[in-house]
């Protein structure tokens, strides 16, 4: 079932609901709330763990660089809209045996 067609199924599915018991409206709204927020914390998490990687890659005095960095994209591989696996197998030969933890 492809992601459109859940989106569907499930808005039907709220729509009756709500239908049945009108009251229950406040608490998927209260729902919504709290998922944008849960997005918008893992966004801005994102954004930190990405802007740190960035600063890390520029500074070549940075020991242990590649493995900092590529714990991040390790992290954040497939949560985003950019592919990270040519990065990831690059970084992750440089880095070796290190053992990093996403």
């Amino acid at each position: 079932m492809n992601k459109q067609t859940q989106r569907e199924n499930f808005l039907e599915f709220v729509r009756n609901y709500i239908k049945e018991d009108p009251e229950a409206a406040a608490y998927v709204s209260d729902s919504v709330a709290a998922g944008l927020n849960a997005s918008r914390k893992e966004a801005f998490e994102r954004a930190a763990d990405m802007e740190v990687a960035l600063c890390v890659m520029t500074t070549p005095r940075y020991k242990g660089r590649e493995a900092l960095v590529l714990s991040k994209l390790l992290k954040w591989n497939g949560k985003t809209s950019l592919r990270w696996d040519d990065t990831i197998n690059y970084l992750a030969s440089k880095v070796g045996n290190q053992g990093v933890s996403p």
